[in-house]
């Protein structure tokens, strides 16, 4: 062979390899799922972590008892502000004994008052004032999203559901009110 050909094979080979080395840079930079938020009641843990994927942001939230666990997750646009209030995902345990369900807000909204029903028990509805909570700029760096949105996990003994809401900003002003279909 020519020397024209050995140098035309090397330059392929080293393209090549820089090419699969920029693939490879690729997947190893992609986001991690981080843990931003967990807890405990009734015996059970719960936690959510959120992960980046192609412009969208990914939330995974569990539920674990003694004798079963269950998971669920679900994906958003992570380009857009997420809108005033959202119930994303909720899950309960096999038996419907425990149930956590993931809300979430635009950074505008610090609070909310919650009517929350009970179905399948005779517990009264109830109004309860929860705080929002934001995830860190080392979390967000870490699983790859944009810090443009609240959440907050409810959590309950039996089922649970959210009937009505009211949105709070940083000063306490009412921001907006929703009438919700409780689902469950």
């Amino acid at each position: 062979m020519s020397d024209r050909t050995w140098l035309l094979i090397s330059a392929v080979a080293v393209i090549g390899a820089v090419l699969a080395s920029q693939a490879m840079a690729g997947d190893a930079s992609e986001s991690l799922k981080v843990t931003v938020a967990h807890g405990k009641f009734a015996h059970r843990s719960w936690s959510l972590a959120v992960r980046g994927r192609r412009h969208q942001r990914c939330y995974y939230l569990s539920l674990t008892g003694r004798s079963s666990s269950t998971g669920t997750a679900t994906c958003r646009s992570d380009r857009h502000r997420p809108p005033l209030w959202s119930r994303l995902v909720g899950i309960g345990d096999l038996n419907d004994s425990a149930t956590v369900e993931l809300n979430v807000t635009r950074n505008r909204v610090r609070s909310m008052r919650l009517r929350i029903g009970h179905p399948k028990s005779d517990r009264p509805s109830e109004w309860i004032h929860v705080r929002n909570r934001r995830i860190t700029r080392a979390q967000a760096h870490k699983a790859g999203v944009r810090r443009n949105f609240r959440f907050k996990v409810l959590h309950s003994r039996g089922l649970l559901c959210v009937r009505k809401v009211v949105l709070f900003d940083r000063n306490g002003e009412r921001i907006e009110r929703y009438r919700v279909p409780c689902e469950f």
